[in-house]
């Protein structure tokens, strides 16, 4: 993976959660992983954010489509 798809990944990501307030931090990525923290510190209703297990299937899913080697999307919520 390029740093370059990588951030387009995150800023996918962060499009689907700055609505509620959410933030995303791009942790590290690999050959076929990429790893994001979910940040909610300004966040008024923290459980108004989409679940962790919903944010990473549509980040794989989206990513697929620019990235084919793609197996994991690991995002570390805090709730």
């Amino acid at each position: 993976m390029t740093p370059e798809i990588a951030e387009q990944l995150k800023k996918t990501l962060t499009e689907l959660v700055v609505q509620d307030g959410g933030a995303i931090e791009l942790v590290q990525y690999s050959n076929d992983s990429i790893e994001f923290n979910l940040v909610l510190n300004d966040v008024e209703c923290a459980e108004c954010v989409m679940p962790k297990d919903f944010l990473e299937q549509i980040i794989f899913e989206k990513a697929l489509a620019i990235f084919k080697n793609l197996k994991c999307v690991i995002i570390n919520d805090p709730r």
